[in-house]
């Protein structure tokens, strides 16, 4: 690895680490608007509209509001992105539900599923084929889902809605040819006229949070855009700079962040049936990381391979270095 590129390395590590501890945090913001009596629903219109005014000034500093425009112009694309907006839209209302009623150990299950989520969808909407250690993995996962129900009766459905609403946002952002950051602020355009029609209901009658008696609380509120963007930003940026093996580890970061904030400081309890469901799907992740590297092995034995055999017969002419690069 060459200086260039091990400063890129560190750099979208940063990024990353930035990234997934930032939305392990997120579960502090969310149960402190809760405290001060502010519902899911509105939490949620309120990350939207507040949102969308420092993306539209990244877009414009970092990209321009031309592929903006260009997307609003075409009803295919806006019909992908309405239907991406309103899945997106769904998984922050479930998430968001689950930290105001100290559910977040159940959420952070569900983003442990996340990728194991993504290889059972592949083949169903991509057509791709299941790795032979992806079989044991899923059958773990549904282990994880299936123990606290026949626990307690309590299907952990949050466990299960997060990672598959935001598997099929991710299906759908998939099949359009957007750039992530014009996709992201068209989605938010998209979104906030039912944010807006909705907190406009409110303070009509009389239910809005946001007073210009409490200064201290729309503070809170507001600082909800950036709680949204700074994330979404940072994983952009590392994902531009860091293979996607490496992203797949780090991306267990939120998750466990958000189980320890959950046991310790929002005083949520881990009953021997939430950990037993962990270990299965703790070992589903093992197996899938351990499956992801022995791939990634393999195709750079495949590769060096390659060189050594195109390596040889690549001819030298004088002094001109070979046609394959040095590695």
């Amino acid at each position: 690895m060459n200086d260039e590129s091990g400063a890129q390395f560190r750099s979208g590590l940063m990024f990353g680490l930035v990234a997934y501890l930032w939305w392990g945090l997120v579960p502090l913001y969310f149960a402190a608007l809760a405290a001060f009596g502010v519902p899911a629903w509105e939490i949620l219109a309120h990350r939207i509209a507040w949102s969308l005014p420092i993306m539209a000034l990244l877009t414009l500093a970092l990209a321009g509001w031309k592929d903006v425009v260009r997307v609003l112009r075409s009803r295919a694309l806006v019909s992908t992105l309405l239907l991406s907006a309103c899945l997106l839209a769904l998984n922050w209302l479930i998430y968001i539900y689950a930290t105001v009623t100290n559910r977040v150990v159940e959420a952070s299950l569900g983003y442990y599923m996340m990728p194991l989520v993504n290889a059972a969808l592949a083949p169903i909407f991509l057509k791709e084929k299941l790795r032979p250690a992806q079989f044991p993995a899923l059958v773990l996962v549904a282990l994880g889902v299936a123990i606290p129900f026949a626990w307690n009766g309590n299907f952990t459905w949050i466990a299960v809605a997060l990672p598959i609403t935001f598997g099929a946002y991710g299906l759908v952002r998939k099949k359009v040819a957007v750039e992530s950051m014009t996709g992201l602020t068209v989605e938010t355009i998209l979104m906030l006229p039912p944010s807006l029609g909705f907190l406009l209901y409110l303070s009509a009658t009389g239910q809005n949070h946001m007073t210009p008696t409490d200064w201290r609380l729309n503070a809170l509120i507001a600082f909800s855009g950036i709680v949204t963007v700074v994330p979404l930003l940072t994983y952009t940026l590392s994902l531009r700079r860091l293979p996607l093996l490496a992203v797949s580890f780090i991306q267990f970061l939120s998750p466990t962040v958000q189980m320890v904030i959950a046991v310790i400081w929002l005083g949520e309890t881990l009953g021997p049936e939430r950990v037993a469901a962990f270990v299965c799907v703790w070992s589903a992740v093992l197996i899938f990381i351990g499956d992801a590297l022995w791939q990634a092995r393999q195709k750079r034995r495949a590769r060096r391979g390659a060189s050594d055999l195109v390596g040889p017969l690549t001819p030298r002419f004088g002094g001109l270095p070979s046609a394959v690069p040095h590695r």
